[in-house]
């Protein structure tokens, strides 16, 4: 006969095989169409956030919705590329790490071999964690970092030591770095370890106060952006609001989505079997008190925070794990009883779930309403901005998906964040424009929505201080291009007359221009009478062959001074911006031409003489850049 020891080493000689397996059955299952469907808006705002300086990650984070430790960790990942594939690959490494430890946590909670392999296939499988294993966000972190502080803690409880207590408080902290709602089964770990340890409350309350030291300098920097939240929620009953939205926890935490009908019943009559034969050995049931406590926590927490932010599955992803070892128990329990049970509850769960494993989980439908094509800005900026211009972004998840596209001669980027989650204030915005000045041909504006609601305020700003040069609607988006007011000005005093009532009075211009650079224009228009119908300003620039190469059109003022708003003896400032290709050569000139409009019938207003437009001077060419 083998000995005890011989017999241990042979059982865990087999769960270490059994769990390499389920490791590389976890990678499998994550990196297979890992490139696709295309970065969703959350994934595209983690590349923008990840992308920027280090100075700035930091106070974006305090800014929006998560805490910043996964915008950190892929700020460094970013070396191995900004591809669809590259970024999410993180979320892989993390989820496939979260195996091993899912089977050691259960172990150690459990007393059982079997039950770790089983809570280790589970962290491999469950198609929640899978789901999010994919996505280039933060939710495989936090469950990683929420089984890392679930295995310290049983360490601690075990025998108490300064490693294990150091490894509590440092998983336990980047958890709640990573995400907010980890606080509920992080929470639920402390309260299980003074339950099943009452004499450890002591050590237990100190851990959790190094913890919160550990997390007070984020609790610090996100304070007005906390507090905002919360008081968006402070008007309706928390408890109505709980009870609301609990089947939809609930459900979401069982994940049927695209399953078979009944999974969801499938599952809980696996866990109830599996309680009931648990019951066998009493000695058993008292573990159950920490999965208990993390869904229960998990799952009431994610509802009632729904007051202040809306439902969404992902926000159970760290409280899955815990799903695990409960499932893990009940199978083991099960096995226990009779050996046939196992495989037959595992192939029932198998079978109801596996449309939702093979389909559902890789189309990644979840949270999305809408079609929407992540490309769209980099197609038109690429083909309308040079590498001389400076595209800013109204919302930073758009930028992510410009920013997974763009090649080293696209225009670089920046941000004016004026879109939710973040509406900066307009003066933040001003300065990071003007420590810009001088520096870019044009600035371009991607604007989410336009000028709508929180945009209008920043659009208004950009026509009274730059020179639009462009401007075009594409679906929801507004893009905008702007050239800075020129330093040196030719100017002319002009006392042209178009049409029945229109006067140029006067026009200055940029004193010289480059190949692919820039001209910037203002024209000051009277109207000797009321003015019917409203026209439109042209401004073209013709090469010393008399070809159009560049031109602005617009209603005066930036769209703000319709002609048929223009009071006699009135001046009505109007400028414009005129972008020059980079294949005008030089040195040479540029001829500058501007006239009225009327847009319903393309008819030009003549000047007295029968001109339809005014040359208003010649703008040399100084050669190339």
């Amino acid at each position: 006969m083998r000995s005890g020891a011989a017999v241990r080493r042979s059982t865990w000689s087999g769960a270490s095989a059994l769990v390499a397996l389920t490791t590389l059955l976890a990678l499998l299952l994550r990196v297979y169409r890992l490139a696709g469907p295309v970065l969703r808006w959350d994934e595209g705002w983690s590349l923008a956030h990840a992308s920027l300086p280090w100075s700035e990650l930091w106070r974006i984070a305090a800014e929006e919705w998560h805490p910043p430790a996964y915008v950190f960790l892929l700020r460094l990942w970013l070396v191995a590329g900004k591809d669809a594939w590259s970024i999410r690959y993180l979320s892989v490494l993390l989820g496939v790490l979260a195996v091993a430890l899912a089977y050691r946590v259960a172990r150690d909670w459990s007393g059982s071999a079997r039950a770790g392999v089983l809570s280790a296939l589970f962290a491999a499988c469950w198609p929640l964690l899978v789901y999010y294993g994919q996505v280039a966000r933060m939710y495989a972190l936090a469950a990683l970092a929420v089984l890392a502080a679930a295995c310290f803690m049983l360490q601690d409880l075990r025998a108490g030591s300064w490693r294990s207590g150091l490894g509590l408080v440092a998983s336990a902290a980047v958890a709640l770095y990573s995400l907010y709602h980890t606080a509920w089964p992080i929470a639920a770990i402390w309260l299980y370890a003074a339950l099943l340890r009452p004499r450890r409350t002591p050590r237990l309350l100190a851990l959790g106060g190094l913890t919160l030291v550990a997390y007070l300098p984020w609790l610090a920097a996100a304070r007005q952006t906390l507090a905002m939240r919360l008081a968006a929620g402070a008007g309706t009953d928390p408890v109505q609001a709980t009870l609301g939205v609990l089947p939809a926890a609930l459900e979401g935490l069982a994940f049927p989505y695209g399953a078979l009908p009944r999974a969801g019943t499938a599952l809980a009559v696996v866990l109830g079997l599996g309680l009931v034969a648990g019951f066998w050995n009493r000695s058993s049931l008292p573990p159950l008190l920490l999965p208990l406590l993390a869904l229960g926590l998990s799952v009431a927490g994610t509802a009632c925070s729904t007051r202040t932010y809306w439902f969404a599955v992902r926000h159970l992803v760290p409280a899955t794990p815990f799903l695990g070892l409960a499932l893990a128990w009940a199978l083991d329990r099960l096995a226990a009883r009779r050996w046939r049970l196992l495989p037959a509850a595992l192939a029932l769960l198998v079978a109801m779930y596996w449309p939702t494993s093979a389909r559902f989980v890789y189309e990644k439908t979840l949270e999305v309403t809408d079609p929407f094509d992540p490309t769209e800005d980099y197609r038109y900026l690429s083909a309308h901005a040079g590498p001389d211009d400076l595209v800013y972004f109204n919302a930073l998840a758009r930028a992510g998906w410009y920013e997974n596209l763009r090649r080293p001669q696209d225009a670089r980027w920046s941000y004016a964040m004026r879109w939710d989650p973040i509406v900066e204030p307009l003066e933040r915005i001003v300065a990071r424009l003007e420590g810009r000045r001088g520096q870019y041909r044009a600035l371009w504006f991607a604007l989410y929505k336009g000028d709508f609601g929180p945009n209008a305020p920043l659009v208004g700003w950009l026509n009274a201080n730059l020179y639009p040069a462009a401007g075009e609607w594409q679906g929801d988006m507004l893009y905008l291009a702007y050239v800075e007011p020129s330093r040196e000005w030719q100017s002319q005093p002009c006392d042209a007359r178009f049409g029945p009532g229109a006067r140029l009075a006067e026009a200055r211009w940029s004193r010289e221009a480059t190949p692919g650079g820039a001209i910037a224009l203002e024209l000051t228009w009277q109207a000797d009478q009321p003015i019917a119908g409203g026209l439109k300003v042209f401004v073209h620039a013709l090469d010393g062959s008399g070809r159009l190469i560049a031109q602005h059109d617009g209603i005066p003022a930036a769209g703000t001074r319709p002609t048929e708003s223009w009071q006699p003896g009135e001046e009505i400032r109007d400028r414009h911006g005129l972008l020059l290709p980079a294949g005008l050569t030089g040195p040479g000139e540029v001829r500058l031409i501007v006239g009225l409009y009327d847009p319903q019938k393309g008819d030009r207003l003549r000047m007295p003489d029968g001109r339809d437009a005014l040359e208003l001077g010649r703008v040399p060419v100084r050669g190339a850049p």
